[in-house]
């Protein structure tokens, strides 16, 4: 290192590492997307935020995180279940889990799949297994762009 005064240069090769750094920490998050559900008739306290990212194995990772859900049987009708589905570009509509309030009404879910998704909703449902979505939407992203 070279210095001037009280001047210190880093050498052009530690700059080119740290650039290449910036670079990459902007590519990964270029690849991803963050949602805000908005505010739910049916459920106007639950706060939910939606992370989908594309991974190396160009996959997408979907991480939902809910915060102040209230348990299924305290609906009207009430249900046993919240079903979460991913609807996707190409592959239409997927039942991709369940989710679970805990005691604090907090509900989370992390899945991957190979299909780009457009759209997240969770509807309550009296099984886990459901093959089509209710009428009763709890929550829905509405449509995003990854």
């Amino acid at each position: 290192m070279s210095s001037r005064g009280n001047e210190k240069t880093l050498p052009v090769k530690h700059i080119m590492k740290i650039a290449g750094f910036i670079l990459a920490a902007v590519l990964v998050t270029a690849c991803s997307k963050s949602i805000t559900f908005p505010t739910s008739e049916v459920v106007p306290a639950a706060e939910a935020v939606l992370n989908v990212d594309k991974n190396k194995s160009d996959n997408y990772e979907v991480k939902l995180d809910i915060d102040n859900l209230a348990s299924p049987d305290r609906l009207t009708p009430s249900r046993r279940n919240y079903v979460v589905w991913l609807v996707t570009q190409k592959h239409g509509t997927i039942n991709i889990g369940n989710l679970r309030v805990s005691k604090k009404n907090k509900a989370s879910l992390e899945t991957v799949t190979p299909y780009k998704p457009i759209r997240v909703f969770i509807t309550a449902e009296d099984t886990p297994k459901a093959v089509l979505p209710s009428t009763q939407v709890v929550l829905d992203s509405g449509k995003f762009k990854v």
